[in-house]
């Protein structure tokens, strides 16, 4: 969409339902300082939860994010559901609080002894370094060592308070238990060889009796026909290649395009752009001509900080997101932006950075957590991801978020409920999820089903599989309703599951590891505290997840955008408007395939794709797994205006 006028958007008015800005609750403990209950202590069923230790040493550091109020929030809300794109002043005229607020703030910092890192006038925050003991004395709080089920960090036991002079809403990074993870899942290691498969031949009809990975769907079969359930099986992939995912999802008409893409993760793999042009060297595919980094830490500076978040092998999902970006556009440039840590608060920050600089059309964040329970990450956290994501919506970059890889999450989250991650649930961001997909080498699908792994006995090649319990995770693409965020206008009357929350997910591409891609990425061997034991091994590793579906989602919709030449933000509006139409393909094949896989810990198993093992079932329309599903090649790109 072509950019409008303000004077002209500001006249539009309709009902939209987005996550609200974050406020100051306004109650003064003492003359002149107001409390701000939204960035203290955590509540709700989850903060019953929280165990908290002795107090934090003075001298540990802390990243915090400090947050004035933005204007228009309503306004800027109904210009996101009309689909407006603004300049970046147009968007600091109608959203940015003051400079001269702004740098009140800052000063305040500075003279409290806290070091400014960045400073972001468009979202209204001033985010700092301090210590514990600057933190406890500025904000009347005392920082402790705390944990949340299995995660270690720090917490504040009381709700912080401000000087009234500042009007801060919102205070994020003080309770420093919410961090992100990588959602992807790696197979052991295996990979097809480093020389070109030339030629397409069709699929072999009958068993093989062989255990190998197949190259494509059915290229290896290891069960005879009395011992197949499904009419269609195959032994899983070793890993798709550049050139399938481009042909898989049928975009290459409009690749002489370049649209610039972006990447958000922790830490930094230096040899990334040489290892990805050796890849595509050995697979004839076109070389990856600029890749730009913002770093905020190497991966040795984010380790002996912060070990919990092994940045060292983060390189394989940068491997990831980086190798299937540049299938789907190989004439983009990738612009990499590395946080300082895996915590929420780096991540935003790093985002707001990304959003502010503008460089990029789309931004993929293959990442996610289980903090959309109101009780694991504060209303001043997740306003610090929807600040920059708001921004982006308004201001023509298009965000994306990995969906997880767990189902509804009930096997992972403290209270053994379902949960969806964010910043996934944020209504400013287009979720991914995921599918399983089975590609002849003649460049056809053998089928698409939504990623919902079941696991079945396969005990020899003759016997019919039965139903287990695996003691092994059961995979599949994230869904479900939101805690904490409402329902948007383009999902009301279209998804079930709430009529007043936000559902995920929006959107599905390829994600189930067996079928999944190959990477080239550094394998580094590790000692008990993370640090690498030698200088890492390049290899080829066959990866999956929603954080490979969410930048194919990305390139593709960046491809569209340069493609039709439009302005174009959140992308959520218009994927809801193709419902039903011929720019996606809807996807619903229950039961329909199977993935033979010869667990070296548990045996022979057939992986069934589609086997619905939690809550999460694919349908006709709108499901929980694909979302209203997957971009359907030209057809997409040509209707994305």
């Amino acid at each position: 969409m072509n950019r409008v006028h303000l004077a002209a958007a500001t006249a539009f008015v309709t009902a939209v339902s987005l996550t609200p800005g974050v406020t100051a609750a306004a109650s003064a403990p003492s003359a002149g300082r107001t409390m701000l209950v939204d960035s203290g202590v955590i509540g709700g069923a989850s903060g019953a939860r929280v165990h908290f230790g002795s107090p934090a040493p003075d001298a540990t550091p802390m990243s915090l994010t400090l947050q004035l109020p933005l204007r228009n929030q309503a306004l800027a809300d109904r210009l996101i559901a009309r689909g407006t794109v603004l300049s970046q002043a147009r968007y600091a005229a109608l959203v940015a609080p003051s400079a001269a607020s702004i740098a009140r703030v800052r000063s305040w910092a500075t003279g409290r002894g806290f070091t400014v890192t960045s400073v972001s006038r468009n979202s209204g925050q001033v985010s700092v370094e301090a210590s514990v003991g600057r933190v406890d004395s500025a904000f009347g709080v005392r920082v402790h060592s705390a944990s949340l089920g299995t995660r270690r960090g720090l917490a504040v036991t009381s709700n912080p308070t401000v000087p009234n002079s500042l009007g801060l809403s919102g205070i994020a990074g003080l309770n420093a238990l919410g961090r992100a993870h990588t959602t992807h899942i790696k197979l052991p290691t295996h990979a097809r060889s480093a020389a070109p498969t030339s030629g397409r031949v069709a699929p072999k009809a009958v068993s093989d009796g062989s255990k190998a990975c197949a190259t494509y769907w059915g290229s290896h079969l290891y069960p005879s026909a009395s011992g197949q359930k499904f009419a269609l099986e195959s032994n899983y992939l070793c890993g798709y290649l550049p050139a399938d995912l481009s042909t898989m999802y049928g975009v290459q008409a409009a690749q002489s395009k370049a649209p610039a893409i972006g990447l958000l993760l922790w830490g930094n793999e230096p040899a990334m752009l040489a290892q990805t042009n050796r890849y595509m060297s050995a697979y004839g595919y076109p070389q990856l001509k600029t890749y730009v980094t913002n770093v905020a830490a190497s991966n040795a500076q984010v380790q002996a900080r912060h070990a919990d978040c092994d940045p060292y092998n983060a390189g394989g999902e940068t491997a990831l997101d980086v190798q299937s970006s540049h299938a789907i556009s190989p004439n983009s440039p990738i612009y990499y932006y590395g946080a300082k840590s895996c915590y929420d608060n780096d991540l935003s920050t790093e985002l707001q950075l990304m959003v502010d600089q503008h460089k990029v059309s789309t931004i993929s964040m293959s990442f996610g957590g289980y903090q959309d329970d109101a009780g694991s990450l504060m209303p001043a956290d997740r306003a610090a991801y929807d600040r920059a994501l708001q921004q982006a919506s308004l201001t023509g970059i298009s965000t994306f978020a990995a969906s997880g890889d767990d189902g509804d999450n009930s096997t992972q989250t403290t209270d053994a409920a379902p949960h969806v991650g964010y910043p996934a649930s944020s209504a400013y961001v287009t979720a991914v999820g995921g599918t399983s997909i089975g590609y002849y080498q003649n460049g056809t699908r053998a089928v698409t089903a939504g990623w919902e792994d079941q696991f079945l006995a396969q005990p020899s090649p003759t016997a019919v599989p039965t139903s287990v319990v695996p003691n092994h995770e059961i995979y599949g693409a994230g869904g479900g309703v939101s805690s904490v965020s409402t329902i948007p206008t383009w999902q009301k009357g279209v998804v079930s599951g709430s009529t007043t929350h936000r559902v995920v997910p929006d959107v599905a591409a390829l994600a189930d590891p067996y079928t999944g891609y190959q990477i080239r990425d550094t394998y580094y061997t590790e000692n008990a505290n993370g640090v690498p034991t030698g200088a890492g091994v390049e290899e080829y590793d066959t990866y999956g997840g929603t954080s490979l579906a969410t930048p194919i989602v990305a390139a593709i919709v960046a491809l569209a955008k340069a493609y039709n030449n439009v302005a174009v933000g959140l992308a959520t509006p218009r994927l809801y408007a193709m419902l039903g139409t011929s720019a996606l393909l809807d996807v619903n094949a229950p039961s329909s395939a199977g993935v033979y896989y010869e667990s070296p810990s548990y045996g022979k198993e057939l992986v069934v794709l589609d086997g619905k093992p939690q809550n999460l079932v694919t349908k006709a329309g709108w499901d929980p797994v694909t979302g209203v599903g997957e971009p359907n090649g030209m057809s997409f790109i040509a209707a994305f205006r």
